[in-house]
């Protein structure tokens, strides 16, 4: 397995960097981390070295899932101008397969490619019927004569005044 940084990859979701001073950014890195029992941990830091928050996960500083796998290393990083364009990043990659994570660190494009497409092969909007909106619903069991079960005619409402 070779791990390395391929920045290269994933450039579509924001601005590659420009040149301009990292520090005078409001900018942060998305990462990989190759855990002790081969998982990927993927995270974001608004730190300008992405080796300082990969340091503070193997030093224990951070709680929760790669507390029990260190030591961990950094497979692959990306910089983004702005922090919410890596948070977004951050969040598309947590919901990718460890096979796709993978194809990204590897810089293996026509895998990465092939892992994108969906695997019912057609578009998300093709794939289920419309969902009729509530009021659909209510007009269409309404028209149909039909009553909710537990309304029986006749009956008291919860919380309706009582005949005096």
């Amino acid at each position: 397995m070779s791990f390395g940084a391929h920045p290269s990859l994933c450039s579509g979701l924001a601005p590659q960097d420009d040149g301009i001073e990292r520090a005078q950014r409001q900018g942060g890195w998305v990462y990989i981390l190759l855990c002790r029992d081969k998982s990927f941990y993927v995270g974001s830091t608004s730190h300008l070295a992405v080796e300082t928050r990969v340091a503070e996960h193997n030093d224990g500083k951070h709680f929760g899932y790669t507390a029990s796998r260190v030591p961990v290393f950094l497979a692959w990083s990306k910089w983004f101008d702005d922090v919410a364009d890596a948070h977004a990043a951050e969040r598309r990659l947590k919901g990718w397969s460890w096979a796709k994570k993978h194809a990204l660190i590897n810089g293996d494009e026509k895998r990465l490619l092939e892992l994108s497409k969906r695997r019912a092969g057609q578009p998300a909007d093709m794939k289920a019927p419309l969902t009729p909106t509530r009021r659909q619903l209510t007009v269409e069991f309404q028209s149909a004569g039909a009553r909710h079960p537990e309304v029986r005619p006749g009956a008291k409402r919860r919380g309706a005044p009582k005949d005096v």
